[in-house]
């Protein structure tokens, strides 16, 4: 095999993998998907809104009435640390324990 050849086989296969693992991380752009992957309650994410821990321009632009929020700062925050009240299990929760047991997103991670 010729070194194209692997090279366009590993860009297919890291494609892959970023399709499956589209599959289970929540838009990162909406309140909805922040809350989910903070693990936060509601109260908590009002809180950080109104706080000043999710600044405008860095966190989240506004667009019209809308917020929209930037996944790569998100993801940093998440990082940081930050800490809140965490919320009670969520159906997506149990869904994803189920996935996990099942061995749908260790089958994502295993092929890495």
């Amino acid at each position: 095999m010729y070194f194209e050849e692997k090279v366009d086989l590993l860009i297919e296969t890291l494609n892959q993998l970023h399709e499956k693992v589209d599959l289970f991380l929540p838009d990162l752009k909406t309140e909805k998907g922040i809350i989910h992957f903070l693990q936060i309650t509601k109260n908590t994410f009002n809180n950080y809104m109104n706080s000043g821990i999710f600044i405008e321009g860095k966190h989240f632009i506004t667009e019209g009435k809308n917020k929209v929020f930037i996944p790569d700062a998100i993801i940093a925050l998440k990082k940081s640390g930050i800490k809140g009240k965490r919320k009670t299990s969520t159906k997506q929760d149990k869904l994803d324990a189920v996935n996990q047991q099942l061995g749908i997103i260790t089958e994502c991670r295993g092929a890495v």
